[in-house]
């Protein structure tokens, strides 16, 4: 009877202290990413996003995601067939950075050999897998580096995590109010657009408000509420594995933010933090974003959204903002000077009348009990009775 060569794992191919990046969406976690690119010891896993807990059974409040459960034979399967586990292969030059093959192959070896029984297991294995899958990365022992990932709205799920990773380092991004609202408002509206379709109406301002109408706000504000409520629970209770970063005052003195966090990392803090590079370090790939807009030199980060929010950001929304955040605002000390307006002129001209009657729910006394500064102290209530009246009018 033949038998079948079971594969073995190394030792050092285990995870031991990764870097986890969260925050809302549009709160600046990309640029924080991007920032640790680079930085000797430190692996960034090759793709923006990871959206791990959507494979498993853990219940989410924040994340609206579709889960995809069962035997670990399909989520296996699955993962290797999505895009934010399986990106494309990129090149620089000649050479490939990242091969997808390569990083299925690793993955069924660890599930093959026994090593994926929970859910601990299989993201660390995803972890190991990219690092394995990453040309100048690949046969490093994984157990000596720090590996960094990212993944939006997944501060909840922090304690799972660290069931996971003992020694994980958790960092919460927080983006002012005004701005985070603003730079999802503008996501929101671009969403469903094409490249070209985009490409055109932003060379064409006139067209911005027939194709791009204006959003329902009550979802987001919901997310952020209950955000900063997991921020400040887990930041309270595991100061040595969670702690925030605020994207602002990042933008403002990038070096001086970063010291004390390379510190906390546990990392010597390397003048490459300064500096946003592509995958890994390297500048043939710099990347783009809305933190890199504006004056600045190459690489460099922009001052540019800590401000932009009160030229674009409608008086109206800015007024809804201080209302319900108030205490975000002053523990933080977050600028939050500047215009205002009345609730009931319309926030944007392409906003319409179902949607605009849905916002102006967002006023009540009803939404300000359940998300509002009052209730900053307990979990917000998930009841959303007066917030989904308000998303079932800008349906209908």
């Amino acid at each position: 009877m033949t038998q079948v060569e079971v594969p073995t794992i190394s030792q050092t191919d285990r995870i031991v202290k990764p870097i986890f990046i969260s925050g809302l969406r549009k709160s600046g976690t990309s640029m924080s990413f991007n920032l640790l690119d680079g930085v000797p010891g430190t692996y960034t896993y090759p793709r923006n996003e990871v959206h791990f807990f959507s494979y498993t059974d853990s219940s989410h409040i924040t994340s609206n995601r579709r889960r995809i459960s069962g035997p670990m034979e399909d989520r296996v399967e699955a993962i290797c067939a999505d895009k934010w586990f399986r990106p494309q292969p990129k090149s620089s030059g000649k050479k490939s950075y990242y091969s997808a093959i390569s990083f299925k192959e690793q993955l069924y070896k660890r599930l093959d050999g026994g090593l994926i029984q929970t859910d601990g297991d299989l993201l660390e294995s995803i972890l190991c897998a990219g690092v394995h899958a990453t040309a100048d990365y690949a046969g490093q022992p994984i157990d000596q580096m720090s590996v960094v990932v990212k993944g939006v709205q997944q501060a909840e799920f922090f304690p799972e995590l660290l069931s996971y990773f003992p020694d994980i380092k958790f960092i919460y991004v927080l983006r002012n109010p005004f701005g985070q609202l603003n730079s999802a408002i503008h996501n929101l509206r671009h969403a469903q657009m094409g490249k070209q379709e985009q490409s055109r109406i932003d060379n064409d301002s006139k067209k911005l408000h027939k194709k791009l109408k204006y959003p329902y706000l009550g979802q987001r504000i919901l997310e952020m509420r209950l955000s900063y409520y997991f921020m400040r629970k887990w930041a309270g209770l595991h100061p040595d594995n969670f702690r925030i970063l605020v994207y602002d005052r990042l933008l403002d003195n990038p070096e001086a933010e970063l010291r004390p966090l390379a510190d906390w990392l546990g990392v010597e803090f390397d003048p490459i933090m300064t500096q946003v590079t592509g995958q890994n370090g390297s500048s043939q790939r710099t990347r783009s974003g809305w933190s890199l807009q504006g004056e600045r030199k190459a690489g460099e980060i922009s001052k540019a959204p800590m401000t932009a929010w009160k030229e674009q950001l409608p008086g109206g929304v800015q007024k809804l903002v201080r209302q319900l955040f108030r205490d975000v605002l002053q523990e933080f000390d977050f600028d939050s000077k500047g215009a205002s307006a009345s609730r009931w002129r319309r926030f944007d001209r392409s906003e319409d009348l179902r949607t605009y009657v849905a916002n102006r729910f967002l006023f009540s006394k009803g939404i300000r009990r359940m998300v509002g500064p009052d209730n900053n102290t307990e979990k917000p209530r998930v009841d959303r009775s007066e917030l989904m009246a308000g998303a079932v009018i800008e349906k209908r």
